[in-house]
């Protein structure tokens, strides 16, 4: 990961002022472009959750270094909304109570839907995708996270 001193090295190297004498704002820009360049992770470059998370939020996989199981990442499962028919007659992960409650308690036509908010998965070393997936202390405060290609 890089300091924001580094960042604003390369950010300064792109400007067309190339004497090195940089006015106050070129400076601050380039602070606030590093700041915002990581808040995600890079590819090749460990990070902190917190970059991992925004990278994980625009649809990236990411894992940590640290992990011992082979093939581990985390994903976003983006919300979405179903039609009420839909998930009565044709999902099968949602409980059969749930499914008699949604078709009691709501409509059952095309505009009928609910709304599923997204969350964490994780697809685990088995191949098995953990729905809910929860980071640990010790995950929230690893700085050895990174991008899965």
């Amino acid at each position: 990961m890089k300091t924001l001193d580094e960042k604003l090295a390369e950010y300064s190297a792109k400007l067309c002022n190339q004497g090195g004498n940089y006015t106050k704002g070129e400076i601050e820009t380039a602070y606030v472009i590093g700041a915002s360049e990581s808040e995600e992770l890079t590819i090749g470059e460990l990070g902190s959750f917190g970059q991992a998370l925004k990278s994980i939020q625009r649809g990236r996989l990411v894992a940590r270094q640290g992990w011992n199981g082979k093939g581990m990442f985390v994903f976003q499962r983006p919300e979405d909304s179903l039609p009420t028919d839909i998930i009565v007659n044709q999902v099968k992960s949602l409980p059969e109570l749930f499914k008699r409650w949604v078709a009691n308690n709501n409509g059952d036509s095309a505009t009928d839907k609910i709304k599923f908010t997204a969350y964490l998965c994780m697809k685990a070393a088995d191949g098995t995708v953990v729905n809910g997936w929860l980071a640990s202390q010790t995950d929230m405060l690893a700085n050895d996270w990174m991008i899965v290609e």
